[in-house]
């Protein structure tokens, strides 16, 4: 039986970088486990067809206090493979209301980055096979978790056997391992809408740009890659009309939506489809077990708001296993779980609470609600204050 202090179940994104999290600040004296079921093929997934995130800026500022061994930041790691955001456009479909973020005007060098999945966890992959204090157990899942007061107890289907003082579940949305320690994941709101993910060649740079414009079907956002592709996230209520497109009526479709401000959509990859609904664990924790990422929750993809969130359990639980480890306590024990929760707890409403806010205002058809939010669009346009307080929020600061 090997020992570790902390067994991450999920090794893709938010597992890899909490492993790297933990690693630096403990000055990688943390044992780490990584059990992860799937192989990654990075060729495969790569490409023009790769899908990719966002993360913003107060993202990108933690994970600039990520120090690895053998490598640079994790920021400055990833600023080698992402693309910048440096302007974000919002509009209301049909309707005067607009307004602008700009990284100039808020005197930072970016509000964000979008980086495709592939290239992102190619690099964890190889940063993490320089640490000596993190193993990877790959392709591997847990078959049986054995938890007493002091240990947790890990059974794998290779017939490896693992103990460590905590687990974390990273394992994404209705995460087995939550559910094998006794913790339901429930849909709380079914948001009557699927989002169509693809990539698309535009016939112009976009320099930097993205934009979220709001319909009466859902919100719909292109954010930049490489310097002529764009990642496209279109929310609608019934998929099947643009899934059962062929390329050509699909960008024609495209474009009919969005309009000529970006020149001519010119090439489309596969198409994917996502019912969009809001689900959440009963809980961040249980006995000796933190559930971070979507393993906690999934939220509409609405002002790109999910992933980031995520991010934040990760850098919470960091901070608490990392100080608990240097002062020689047990880092699964209950009170460093119940800091976790209630931190947690307070943000992740916050952020559903807006979600379904935003949900409601700009998807409403009715005029007084039309009226009500172009106001709200043309208020931020012109007023600085306004404008500097909703990037305060958008960018998880």
């Amino acid at each position: 039986m090997q020992s570790f202090d902390i067994a991450i179940v999920g090794g893709a994104t938010t597992g890899s970088i909490l492993a790297l999290a933990l690693s630096s600040a403990t000055k990688h004296k943390l044992r780490i486990a990584i059990i992860e079921k799937s192989l990654p093929n990075y060729a495969e997934q790569g490409g023009f067809d790769a899908r990719s995130i966002a993360l913003a800026y107060g993202s990108l500022q933690k994970l600039a206090q990520i120090q690895p061994l053998a490598s640079e930041n994790l920021n400055a790691e990833l600023s080698k493979i992402a693309t910048d955001i440096q302007q974000i456009h919002v509009s209301d479909q049909g309707h005067f209301g607009k307004t602008m973020l700009s990284a100039a005007e808020l005197k930072l060098t970016k509000l964000g980055v979008v980086v495709e999945l592939a290239k992102l966890g190619e690099k964890l992959s190889a940063i993490i096979a320089q640490q000596p204090n993190i193993q990877y157990f790959c392709p591997d899942t847990v078959q049986n978790v054995t938890r007493n007061a002091q240990e947790c107890y890990l059974d794998l289907t290779s017939g490896e056997q693992l103990r460590c003082q905590l687990l974390v579940a990273a394992d994404g949305i209705q995460s087995q391992l939550a559910k094998l320690c006794g913790v339901e994941t429930k849909q709380l709101q079914d948001y009557q809408q699927s989002a169509i993910i693809a990539n698309v060649q535009l016939s112009t740079p976009h320099n930097g740009q993205a934009f979220e414009r709001f319909t009466a079907q859902g919100p719909f956002a292109l954010l930049p890659l490489t310097a002529r592709t764009m990642s496209l996230v279109w929310c609608v209520k019934d998929p099947s009309v643009q899934m059962t497109m062929n390329d050509e009526q699909f960008l024609s479709a495209l474009q009919q939506q969005f309009g000529w401000k970006l020149g001519r959509f010119e090439k489309v990859s596969k198409r994917f489809i996502y019912p969009l609904t809001l689900q959440k664990a009963e809980t961040h924790v249980h006995h000796r077990l933190a559930i971070v990422g979507n393993a906690s929750q999934q939220i509409h993809p609405v002002a790109g708001q999910g992933f980031n969130l995520g991010m934040r359990d990760l850098f919470e639980l960091t901070t608490l296993v990392g100080k608990a480890f240097s002062q020689g306590q047990d880092i699964g024990e209950f009170t460093l779980l119940n800091q976790y929760e209630q931190a947690r707890n307070q943000d992740q409403t916050r952020i559903m609470q807006n979600t379904n806010g935003l949900i409601s205002l700009f998807c409403g058809e009715c005029l007084p609600v039309q009226i009500l939010r172009n106001l709200g669009l043309m208020g931020l346009s012109h007023c600085a204050t306004l404008r500097k307080q909703v990037a305060h929020q958008a960018l998880g600061w």
